[in-house]
C-alpha cells in the first residue's frame, strides 16, 4: 500500500489493533518483521541445515513477509467491507498488485515451484 502515514494504511492498522492488540504491529509496513521472518526461515530450513540452506530459506521467508501490510489490507476488506470506500479499495488493490506478485513469484521460484501463468488463457486484453 502507499505511504505508511496514509489514511488507508492507518484504517487497516486500526482494524488489526482491534483484532490482535499489540500483535498487529507485525503488519506495519514501516518495520521489518524480523521475528516473523526468522520463524519462517527456521521452519523452512529445518534442523541440521547447512548455511546455504538457511540462506535459501531466509530468502523465501523475506519474500513471504515483506508484503504483510498488503495482505492485511485484503483481510481487513474481507472482514469489514463496510468500513472501506470504493476509492480506498481501488487504492489498496492497486498497491497490492504493484507490490505482491513479484514477491510471490520469487518465493515460488526459490521454492522450486512453477510460476507458469495458468490463468493466461482467456485473459481480457
Amino acid at each position: 500500500m502507499p505511504d505508511s502515514n496514509d489514511p488507508l494504511r492507518e484504517k487497516v492498522a486500526a482494524i488489526f489493533r482491534e483484532l490482535a492488540g499489540g500483535r498487529a504491529e507485525t503488519l506495519d509496513a514501516t518495520r521489518l518483521p524480523a521475528g516473523i521472518t526468522s520463524t519462517f526461515t527456521a521452519a523452512l530450513a529445518g534442523t541440521d541445515s547447512t548455511e546455504a540452506q538457511i540462506l535459501h530459506a531466509d530468502q523465501i521467508a523475506f519474500h513471504l513477509t515483506d508484503w504483510s501490510a498488503d495482505a492485511a489490507f485484503l483481510l481487513a476488506v474481507h472482514l469489514f467491507p463496510e468500513r472501506f470506500t470504493p476509492e480506498e479499495i481501488r487504492e489498496g488493490v492497486d498497491a497490492f498488485l504493484v507490490h505482491v506478485p513479484a514477491h510471490v513469484i520469487a518465493a515460488a521460484r526459490l521454492g522450486g515451484y512453477s510460476v507458469e501463468d495458468i490463468f493466461a488463457e482467456g485473459d481480457i486484453e
